[in-house]
């Protein structure tokens, strides 16, 4: 573990050595104060409860392999499995043979190894393939409990290559060679996630992105530089028990949604198992200011364009422990790419299908959890031709609102973004459908957004669950007589 303080970045440094006990303490710190914001105080980690070994500050345990061993490059994917289940059953082990812990105590057990995750696509070859991926190993991988423990997670010291030799060579020809660091919190809160029962939204084979940047259960865990991971999308947050949505059946009125705060989630019902959520995200540091629009500001005026992670400490009221770690944010939408609507299209029948081997959204086209992207394109998760401009994980132009240029690119004729059966993306069912709901008159972005809502064969109060028969009516041709 690094454990002597570098200046690579001076104040700007993100996850400072040293990474003694007191660092990961701060890293538990972070995660919980994600999890206790985007929750509104429902979830989140008992810091007094929790636990880290060995107890002394700067001790470690040494395993009896090395890192190449347990993170073979080129072995097939069953082995690398296997290995990485015998680390995380190699620490566990040691552990309690040095310290005889009550594994049976806990939730689950983390495992932090030392050097860097295999967890980012480097923009060159990467100089250090055998690194450990960060990986929940869940109750199927481990089998029988070991020594008390069903689940865990391993993860590593640091995603900040900066702080290594082999990492800061791939950057050294960079201008700004400190915007490519990463914080630790955001594959943390991703694993934590997976850990405590939220459904992964990616596809677990084949690694490709489904609701991308939006969701903390995806690749927007490593938003904002893996400091700012993005909250849960609309349908995690209410599975998980945290929100409730707002169901609508009258289309005659204009809605007013504020920004993201608890139970602000509208639902629109299409059938018995489809519905569409429709939540407000705001990226705004104050009133139309985003991080983004800051550091373009700044470039105006000095012909300079500064890190991410400097107009963060510099502009943002965030919170550090004395150690430099980076412990709280004051809003989780701050690394999205822009402020608007998010529409998401539901599917519970695959949703209940997939939801218990992590495949809610292994088919790239049939998703349960699905981002309706409002440039038209549809096109998180599937192969990009833009080198510098990828689409892919998603971007502004897949928000809603009023000024989108995307939109605008593929939908003519519109004054306002529309959102309905004759604009693309659509609001037909999964089948083709057309449900004939229009979503329109969407607002600029703002701390409250402003949309109407109209379904052409659908009547106001419809469907009405509550409805019940009071008398039957029959009619006899022959004597055309009623009877009931």
């Amino acid at each position: 573990f690094l454990m002597n303080p570098d200046t690579t970045c001076g104040n700007y440094i993100i996850d400072p050595p040293p990474h003694d006990k007191a660092f990961f303490q701060s890293q538990l710190k972070a995660v919980n104060n994600y999890f206790q914001s985007v929750s509104y105080q429902k979830f989140g980690i008992d810091l007094e409860q929790s636990q880290i070994f060995p107890e002394s500050n700067d001790s470690v345990f040494t395993l009896p392999f090395s890192m190449n061993y347990y993170n073979p490059y080129g072995e097939p994917e069953e082995l690398k499995e296997e290995r990485l289940v015998k680390l995380f059953k190699d620490a566990i082990s040691l552990a309690d043979s040095l310290n005889s812990i009550p594994f049976e105590d806990f939730d689950f057990v983390i495992v932090f190894h030392a050097g860097i995750g295999q967890d980012f696509n480097l923009p060159y070859l990467d100089p250090t393939p055998e690194d450990i991926p960060s990986t929940y190993i869940d109750r199927n991988m481990l089998g029988e409990p070991f020594l008390g423990v069903e689940h865990g997670i391993i993860l590593p010291e640091t995603e900040n290559h900066l702080l290594y030799e082999e990492g800061s060579i791939l950057f050294d020809q960079s201008s700004q060679p400190c915007d490519y660091q990463y914080g630790l919190t955001g594959v943390m809160a991703l694993m934590v996630g997976f850990a405590s029962g939220l459904p992964p939204l990616w596809d677990l084979e084949s690694g490709e992105s489904r609701i991308g940047i939006f969701g903390l259960m995806d690749q927007g865990s490593n938003n904002g530089r893996g400091l700012i991971p993005t909250p849960p999308d609309a349908w995690t947050r209410i599975f998980a028990g945290w929100e409730s949505p707002m169901s609508v059946t009258d289309w005659s009125v204009g809605i007013a949604l504020s920004k993201r705060s608890e139970n602000n989630i509208v639902k629109v019902n299409m059938t018995n198992s489809e519905y569409f959520l429709i939540e407000n995200r705001n990226n705004w540091i104050h009133s139309n200011v985003s991080i983004d629009s800051l550091r373009y500001a700044h470039w105006e005026e000095t012909d300079r364009h500064p890190p991410f992670i400097e107009i963060l400490i510099d502009s943002v009221d965030i919170e550090k422990d004395e150690n430099g770690v980076i412990t709280s944010i004051p809003n989780y939408d701050l690394g999205l790419p822009a402020s608007g609507l998010l529409i998401w299209h539901i599917d519970e029948k695959i949703i209940s299908e997939g939801v218990n081997d992590y495949s809610i959204n292994s088919d790239r086209v049939l998703k349960g959890v699905d981002l309706e992207e409002a440039d038209g394109a549809q096109d998180i998760g599937f192969p990009s031709i833009f080198l510098f401009q990828d689409p892919s994980s998603g971007y502004f132009g897949d928000m809603w609102f009023d000024g989108n240029p995307e939109f605008e690119r593929l939908n003519s004729g519109f004054e306002f973004p529309e959102f309905s059966h004759i604009t693309y993306p659509n609001t037909h069912t999964n089948s083709g459908t057309k449900s004939y709901f229009r979503i329109f008159n969407i607002s600029e972005p703002g701390d409250t957004m402003n949309f109407s809502l109209s379904n052409l064969y659908q009547l106001n109060g419809f469907p009405d669950s509550t409805a019940s028969f009071h008398s039957i009516h029959t009619f006899n041709a022959a004597n055309n007589l009623l009877g009931g």
